[in-house]
């Protein structure tokens, strides 16, 4: 019986680590949202070309893969900064998903 409480104890000690911040989730997922619609706003409105919203998104995937990749590494990771890189990394993927979706709501501007 002992040691099915240490094991109970130790699986909620894990689990109360693993929760998410919600002070930082919440607001993460609101402007990756509101990055995502937007730019698909734009897009609807004409605002750039096709090449320009593939190059965006190709551009922000690489950078969220490089801020990604600095903030898991040991010397980072669970740092203000790493913290930073994180919320960077997901904020870059937010820009290149709404300028995947883009593409498909793109109205080509009147020459006007």
């Amino acid at each position: 019986m002992l040691t099915w409480s240490v094991a109970v104890q130790d699986v909620t000690k894990a689990a109360s680590a693993a929760t998410p911040k919600l002070s930082i989730v919440v607001p993460l997922i609101a402007a990756c949202v509101l990055i995502t619609v937007s730019i698909s706003f734009f897009a609807h409105r004409g605002k750039l070309h096709i090449p320009g919203y593939a190059g965006i998104a190709a551009l922000g995937f690489v950078l969220s893969l490089i801020s990604g990749k600095f903030a898991g590494s040991r010397s980072i990771a669970g740092t203000a900064v790493g913290v930073f890189l994180s919320i960077l990394c997901f904020l870059l993927l937010a820009v290149a998903v709404g300028s995947i979706v883009a593409l498909f709501f793109y109205r080509h501007s009147s020459g006007g």
